[in-house]
C-alpha cells in the first residue's frame, strides 16, 4: 500500500487577516501542538519532556 502524504499549514488571524505560521518557531503554539505535529510528519511516537529532564546525547 502506497503512503498518504499530507501537506499540513498553520494560521493566526492577525487583525482580521489570516497569517501563516511556523509552529515549531512560534512560541503562542502550545507544546502539545508541536506533538502532534512531530508525530504526524515523522509518523513516529513522540513525548514531551521537562527542560530539567533533558539530557545531551553522546557524540
Amino acid at each position: 500500500m502506497e503512503k498518504t502524504k499530507y501537506t499540513f499549514r498553520h494560521f493566526f488571524i492577525v487583525d482580521g487577516q489570516k497569517k501563516e505560521i511556523d509552529p515549531l518557531k512560534e512560541p503562542k503554539v502550545s507544546n502539545q501542538c508541536k506533538l502532534l505535529w512531530a508525530n504526524l510528519t515523522t509518523g513516529k511516537e513522540h513525548v514531551l519532556v521537562e527542560e530539567e529532564n533533558q539530557y545531551e546525547l553522546p557524540h
